[in-house]
């Protein structure tokens, strides 16, 4: 179920073996045209999300986080795309990224390093054994149109939503949002931080914030293998894409 106020999302539960983690994945555009306020409101933000789950009960035991930048190219890195984090790394002990907004836009590369991550780092169910992790929930926040070929690795990305595999959310941000680009890239449900200027970024990763927590709390509760969990409605600053 999908609505204007909210995300519908099927997620297994937690299974009476023990604690399951449920890998979290920002995937954050650091390309040129995000310099200046809006990548350092970014870097508060991540900041604030980190801070925030912290603080909730059911999250800090769960949530494990992997952060994926694109834009600029480093050294040894020609894709333009790195996970910054070691795998999956416990809330509880990750340390946001210093960030800096620098080059174009590798989406593609991005969607490649998230599929490689998944495959590597993401404990599947295997059916006579202990359940392994949560379905992830991916945040991809861009600004502008990718410069690489990005529709394969998005497609994988397409092919495990259909499967249930996946949940991904994409946000628009930035101050020269094209919607129809937008449109093309995304995948799962879309949003759009509709705003010239940079203070959607806050009300944004509260409800982020909130979307982890309240995912973390009912996937956290005894019940059957799926569950539906309805997401905060989001701010008014952030509106829901339609297609």
């Amino acid at each position: 179920m999908t609505s204007n106020n909210g995300v519908g999302i099927q997620m297994d539960v937690a299974s009476p073996q023990g604690i399951r983690r449920l890998p979290i994945y920002l995937l954050l555009d650091c390309s040129g045209s995000m310099g200046g306020e809006p990548i350092e409101a970014v870097q508060r933000g991540v900041e604030a999300f980190v801070h925030e789950v912290n603080e909730d009960e059911f999250a800090r035991d769960t949530v494990h986080v992997g952060v994926i930048t694109f834009g600029r190219v480093l050294e040894g890195d020609q894709d333009g795309a790195s996970l910054i984090t070691a795998g999956l790394v416990p809330i509880k002990h990750f340390t946001p990224p210093n960030l800096r907004a620098d080059g174009l836009t590798p989406l593609g590369a991005a969607f490649r390093e998230l599929n490689k991550s998944i495959d590597k780092d993401v404990i599947p169910s295997i059916p006579g054994k202990p359940k392994g992790d949560w379905k992830p929930l991916v945040f991809v926040l861009t600004d502008g149109a990718p410069n690489d070929e990005w529709e394969a690795p998005r497609q994988q990305l397409l092919d495990r939503e259909s499967k249930k595999l996946v949940n991904v959310i994409t946000v628009g941000c930035g101050r020269d949002i094209d919607r129809d680009t937008l449109r093309e890239i995304s995948v799962g449900d879309t949003y759009v931080l509709d705003e010239k200027d940079d203070s959607y970024f806050s009300p944004f990763f509260k409800w982020m914030s909130s979307t982890v927590g309240r995912v973390a709390s009912v996937l956290s509760s005894p019940g059957d293998d799926t569950r539906h969990v309805d997401l905060p409605p989001a701010p008014p600053k952030v509106k829901q894409l339609s297609f």
